[in-house]
């Protein structure tokens, strides 16, 4: 059985680092990523300095404990 990740990037603009998640669902997480980072070499004013894939339960575990609904 293949396992759905949620991306989360961090990129750089202008300076400052930003979170974002992807809008997306993924099954293949080092290929998302390796693609990420080939589009990203194509933006001049912005940089990807991260990115993390989490299984849908470990990023709502983690979700939860850092919203306080632990």
């Amino acid at each position: 059985m293949l396992e759905a990740f949620i991306v989360t990037l961090w990129i750089e603009y202008n300076g400052k680092l930003y979170v974002k998640e992807a809008d997306s669902i993924t099954r293949n997480c080092e290929s998302t990523t390796r693609d990420l980072y080939e589009r990203f070499k194509e933006l001049p004013n912005m940089k990807l300095k991260a990115v993390k894939c989490d299984s849908v339960q470990s990023f709502t575990e983690r979700r939860d404990y850092f919203n306080g609904k632990r």
